[in-house]
């Protein structure tokens, strides 16, 4: 093994990958760049880094690809270069740490007891008969528990000991294996799992969301129409609570109800549908007529267009004002099937006439209301259960590695030189106060048998 360990200690790259320094350089460098991936909004349209941040940051950004932190080459390329090092560290320690875990702990004499930081030796002017030695032995037991016996060590005396916590040598590679798998789970959620959000209409259906940067269509495999959508208000216009009454269809049946609120999202086939915003938007009603007998209430939405088959024309909202004179108004955007279009403004109770091409039409606001889009913030993340997973072990990692000590307490009874020679000694990796308490408990218990001789 030690052959070996050579080989490697002699390679520069082996050398440059179990270096301390290294780890704590890319710590470092990994802690700094997560905060400006945290700081700068992630994943966001080109045009939004431009506006946000103007054209001088924005290069920086584009080129150091700080739109997307995480799936960076350079920031892969840090955890990489963090994760090897720490599998080379690993490897490096492990010779070590069998060495530790294999020693034979009842392989000591009575000299190396008597060099422990904890020991305490007692003299007794006469050999004990072996009653004596088994309350001696009674006593150390009462305090101890279970102990391990060597019967006839090299110096004539019989050596017992009382270990506990000798597996917390694992400990670091519980800790160091926790680290690479959470690394294992965000790769795994990054290149296998999607974010996105999406408003949608009461009333409405996705099957789908659109990556806002490359403008690709996601598939979701089923279809989440909004019910309905509720938003109470506090005293003061701010918003209280806002819920969304969702329905998971897969075809036309449906599958899941479930209203949502902030941090109680809907979950269905490994995809998180949660609460995240609303927006309101105008909704108008308008009254159109050709002649008395072909008219038409139409309904229409921001954003949307709606279509009046019969007649070939298309009818949008450009804009809405809720008082002018103290009524709603709004202005309509018209066009049809030859691809002429126009505009006019419409004011509640007022009407008014356009033409297309041969014929004449006449239009009238008769109601308007506010309609509401929710925002849903949707997350597929194969990799979380395996990040999970990796900070179960971080905890256990750390609880062994700072809180469980590897603990040896021994007792060594022999004679010499017609005398009885009685040693305690004790020697722990961690929590040294409380281990003295121990030592001195086991004392007192000796010496109640021992102080009288």
């Amino acid at each position: 093994m030690k052959a070996s360990s050579s080989i490697y200690q002699d390679n520069p790259i082996w050398r440059f990958f179990s270096s301390v320094r290294l780890a704590v350089f890319l710590l470092i460098t990994l802690a700094v760049t997560s905060i400006a991936g945290t700081l700068i909004p992630q994943r966001e349209s080109l045009q939004f880094y431009l506006e946000t941040y103007g054209p001088n940051f924005f290069r920086i950004i584009k080129s150091l690809h700080l739109y997307d932190t995480y799936h960076s080459w350079w920031y892969l390329t840090l955890l990489g270069l963090f994760s090897t090092n720490l599998i080379v560290c690993t490897l490096k320690r492990l010779p070590f740490t069998l060495r530790l875990f294999r020693k034979d702990n009842l392989s000591m004499d009575s000299g190396r007891l008597l060099r422990m930081p904890f020991k305490k030796d007692w003299e007794v002017k006469e050999e004990l008969d072996n009653d004596s030695i088994r309350s001696i032995i009674s006593a150390f037991k009462d305090v101890v528990g279970k102990f391990h016996e060597r019967p006839d060590t090299a110096d004539g005396g019989r050596l017992f000991l009382e270990e506990r916590g000798k597996w917390s040598y694992w400990g670091i590679y519980c800790l160091h294996g926790s680290i690479l798998i959470i690394f294992l789970g965000a790769l795994v959620g990054l290149f296998m799992g999607f974010k996105g959000s999406v408003m949608l209409p009461e009333g409405e259906t996705i099957d789908h969301i659109v990556n806002k940067q490359t403008g690709e269509q996601i598939p979701l495999g089923f279809s989440v129409r909004c019910d309905r959508f509720d938003i109470s208000f506090y005293d003061n216009g701010a918003p209280k609570e806002y819920r969304s009454d969702l329905t998971v269809l897969n075809g036309n049946k449906e599958v899941v109800r479930k209203s949502i609120v902030v941090n109680d999202p809907l979950k269905y086939r490994g995809i998180t549908f949660y609460q995240a915003s609303y927006r309101a938007i105008p909704e108008v009603t308008v009254r159109v007529a050709e002649s008395e007998s072909t008219q038409r209430l139409l309904t229409i939405s921001a954003f949307q267009k709606t279509l009046w088959p019969e007649a070939q024309l298309t009818f949008g909202l450009i804009q809405y004002l809720p008082s002018v004179h103290g009524r709603p108004a709004a202005q309509i955007w018209i066009g049809d099937r030859e691809g002429r279009e126009g505009s006019l403004w419409l004011l509640k109770g007022n009407k008014k006439e356009f033409k297309k091409g041969e014929n004449s039409y006449g239009i009238s606001l008769v109601n308007a209301r506010q309609r509401y889009l929710t925002g849903l913030q949707i997350k597929k993340d194969p990799g979380v259960w395996i990040v999970w997973l990796g900070c179960a072990f971080l905890i256990i990692g750390f609880t062994v590695v700072f809180w469980v000590p590897h603990r040896r307490v021994w007792l060594w009874i022999g004679r010499r030189e017609g005398k009885t020679i009685v040693i305690l000694s004790g020697q722990t990796s961690k929590n040294k106060l409380q281990f003295e308490k121990d030592i001195r408990e086991i004392e007192k218990a000796l010496d109640s048998r021992l102080g009288a001789r």
